[in-house]
């Protein structure tokens, strides 16, 4: 197969047009810096005592001003900019085919554990501290202090609107627009990197790597973003309940 050749579509794809590498990147680039603004936002509202932020206010805060600023960036800079529709990021209507992610789901988050452990224990026994990889040090563990109402809202968040965005960011525009350049698996290794290395969490590279490739090759099997999509919303929210439950 060619490197320019892009990832394999049926018919229905043909008739609509994909995000390229320079429009996804066009995006990923407007996400971070309204990403940062909606951060900043928040330190100078705080600092200046504009907004009396406390625990059960600050967290669901920054959560939700990040997650609209990212949604709204991919608006403006990739779907309204480019004039790409749904069908174009990838959303088709659901099918039967997507019955298969009652076995793909636990079995890749099982394979995506099983391979972060491995690391740790590798990590271990090269004497590195890998002691800040258990969930009770994520920050997310200050979801528990939290009135429910904001335990709720934080929830939805990271389990339904987080997804869908990274989705359409990652296996929307970057998977394709990497397909147009690269033969096929090399696309899909690229977009999980780049998908594990801006999460930021060293430690978890290896998961988010494999989760990463995983997502890809789910929208590749599927041909519809609607998998990834709801593999990336049971894993965070099987990460969020565990952290919830141990704290």
């Amino acid at each position: 197969m060619p490197a320019s050749s892009s990832i394999e579509r049926d018919p229905a794809d043909r008739q609509v047009k994909p995000a390229t590498l320079g429009q996804a990147a066009w995006a990923l680039m407007f996400v971070v810096l309204y990403v940062a603004l909606g951060a900043a936002a928040i330190v100078v509202a705080g600092l200046s005592g504009a907004v009396e932020f406390t625990l059960a206010s600050l967290l669901p805060a920054f959560l939700v001003t990040v997650t609209a600023a990212a949604m709204l960036a991919l608006y403006l800079h990739l779907v309204r900019r480019n004039r790409l529709s749904l069908a174009g990021l990838g959303f088709r209507r659901p099918t039967l085919r997507l019955f298969h992610l009652l076995w793909q789901i636990p079995v890749i988050i099982l394979v995506c554990g099983s391979l972060q452990g491995i690391f740790l224990v590798w990590l271990s026994s090269l004497g590195v501290d890998t002691a800040s990889a258990g969930t009770a040090d994520d920050p997310l563990a200050d979801i528990a202090a939290l009135p429910v109402p904001w335990i709720v809202v934080c929830f939805l968040i990271i389990a339904v609107a987080t997804p869908l965005w990274e989705e359409i960011l990652f296996r929307g525009a970057f998977l394709d627009g990497l397909a147009r350049r690269f033969r096929p698996a090399v696309a899909i290794l690229l977009s999980a990197a780049l998908f594990a290395a801006l999460h930021l969490v060293l430690l978890g590279f290896v998961y988010l790597f494999t989760l990463g490739i995983a997502l890809a090759l789910l929208r590749r099997f599927h041909r519809n973003l609607w998998a990834p999509v709801l593999l990336h919303a049971a894993n965070n929210a099987l990460v969020t309940l565990t952290i919830l439950a141990v704290v």
